[in-house]
């Protein structure tokens, strides 16, 4: 990155909070803030506002690369941690693109890149949070919740119904791991009802049960629907495929706890690995430390993300979201062009339009493209027209 660069990017981001309209937090004055700049992701941090206009003075003035904002609500949000005198904290998840295994698409170009496919991933994770989670499991409405794009290849989810604030990191740690799936006993899934001295049945989930035996009979029933997703679960040939040809038989015995369908060779080991294969499956890939954290700072929701130049939009609904597309929605700068120099192996879509790979060409770009290319480390800025 160049002196230059850097200058011509500032300046965006310095027009972006000009025209952006209120961009407050809920009790901004019970919030701690951080920035960040081109050298340290959070170079300041423990800074307070009283209200919007004081903090878009000092986004406009600073034009910091990075702008988080605390879960937590203080008394004295300016002080040291420890004299900050907690008063609650929203419930917060992160889901990154990053995170999700086995991407296809990461074969492609690696985890230093996201594509639309990433993006769709990271939405999908966010959907599945909700209504496989949060509303059925834990009982909050989409109306408490907040969704925002993060500005760079995921999503943020915050909770801020009364109840939560008072969770303290012991009782998030508890959500957290239930909701990733975290070690699942056995023995709280199946279990042996004896029928006469010589005959036990196996007895396990319903699809109408709550939580996650809900969750196991729901989705062992989907894969029934292939006998390729029963080996995959480590179910053997002739099983699967007797239950692929009785799926009915079988959905009626599940759906009454019955898991003694077929006599399975070695059947506590399939279970087992079919137990920890669907909750593996099931499970959301939220960043634990995250939600765990009830003093952890996060991007402030319509600022500018200092990685790649997109706004954290702000979603407004579940049903928005589904529709949302960030490369799109997200674009801050868009106005201007730039004459970069660019060497990206990576085809970059944006704004409904491609642009790349490039071998260390010199060309102008839209801002927002050029921008976007310059803080992932793939160009540099030349000059601005």
């Amino acid at each position: 990155m160049s002196d230059f660069g850097n200058k011509t990017v500032s300046s965006y981001i310095k027009d972006y909070y000009k025209n952006i309209g209120s961009i407050a937090p809920e009790r901004i004055a019970e919030r701690e803030f951080g920035f960040g700049s081109f050298a340290n992701r959070i170079a300041v941090r423990h800074t307070v506002f009283r209200n919007d206009s004081e903090l878009r003075a000092y986004l406009i003035d600073t034009a910091p690369l990075h702008v988080d904002y605390s879960a937590a609500y203080y008394k004295h949000p300016e002080a040291p941690m420890d004299k900050k005198e907690w008063l609650g904290s929203e419930l917060r998840f992160d889901i990154d693109a990053g995170d999700i295994v086995k991407l296809p698409c990461r074969i492609e170009h690696g985890k230093e890149w996201s594509c639309d496919k990433c993006l769709d991933a990271a939405k999908e994770e966010v959907i599945k949070l909700i209504e496989n989670f949060l509303v059925p499991d834990f009982g909050f409405s989409t109306k408490e919740m907040e969704i925002n794009f993060s500005g760079n290849r995921g999503y943020h989810v915050h909770v801020h119904k009364e109840s939560v604030l008072s969770l303290d990191k012991p009782a998030r740690e508890e959500i957290s791991s239930y909701i990733f799936g975290n070690e699942p006993d056995y023995d709280a899934f199946f279990y042996t009802v004896r029928i006469d001295p010589r005959h036990e049945k196996q007895m396990g989930p319903r699809p109408s049960d709550g939580g996650w035996r809900g969750k196991v009979a729901h989705a062992f029933l989907n894969a029934a629907s292939s006998k390729g997703d029963l080996t995959s679960l480590g179910i053997d040939k002739t099983t699967a495929s007797w239950i692929f040809r009785n799926i009915e038989a079988v959905r009626k015995d599940i759906n009454q706890g019955n898991w003694d369908f077929h006599p399975i060779p070695n059947r506590k080991e399939v279970l087992v690995n079919l137990l920890n294969r669907q909750i593996i499956n099931q499970g959301n890939r939220i960043d634990k430390g995250v939600t765990n954290d009830p003093s952890h700072l996060m991007r402030l929701p319509n600022s500018i993300h200092g990685g790649t130049g997109l706004a954290a939009k702000k979603v407004p609904s579940l049903a928005a979201l589904e529709i949302f597309d960030p490369m799109k929605g997200a674009v801050a700068f868009k106005t201007g062009e730039l004459k970069v120099r660019v060497d990206s192996r990576y085809k970059l879509s944006i704004n409904g339009r491609e642009f790349g790979p490039y071998k260390n060409e010199t060309l102008e770009l839209p801002a927002y493209a050029a921008t976007y290319l310059y803080l992932k480390g793939l160009a540099d800025i030349l000059n601005s027209n």
